[in-house]
Parts: C-alpha cells; sequence; structure tokens
C-alpha cells in the first residue's frame, strides 16, 4: 500500500470517527433537552472517538511532514 492511501485511509477514519462522536454529542444533547437522562452509550461515544479522531489527525499530520523532510520539497 502506497504512503498516500495510507494517508488517506488515516485521514477517513479520523473524520468518520469525529462525525460519529459529534453525532453522539448531538444525541446527548438531544435527550437532555428533552428531559431525559442521556443514554451511557451516547455520553461515552465522543468521550472515546474525539480523542482517537484527534490521535489519527495527529499521525496524519506528522507522516506527511516526515515524508516532506524526506524528499526535500520547499528547499532551494
Amino acid at each position: 500500500m502506497s504512503a498516500t492511501r495510507v494517508d488517506t485511509t488515516i485521514v477517513v477514519a479520523a473524520v468518520v470517527a469525529a462525525a460519529i462522536g459529534a453525532l453522539g454529542l448531538i444525541g446527548v444533547l438531544g435527550q437532555a433537552w428533552m428531559g431525559q437522562t442521556p443514554s451511557s452509550f451516547l455520553t461515552y461515544l465522543p468521550m472515546i472517538l474525539v480523542p482517537i479522531a484527534i490521535a489519527l489527525a495527529c499521525v496524519a499530520m506528522i507522516r506527511t511532514a516526515y515524508r516532506r523532510r524526506q524528499t526535500g520539497v520547499g528547499h532551494r
């Protein structure tokens, strides 16, 4: 698998994890707004997925910066 595909896969996984975490947070806020007790699943989902998404985004940026240093892009 090429480096570009790996980076794309990492970014897609980060976006999916962030989107699911955001939807879980919206679900918790919606339940609280309706006066219901928020479900524990929806409460823990954002707390687990959002940090994973941030970590995956950091990994993608570090891999890109490392690859740019190896190829010498931007050097005169």
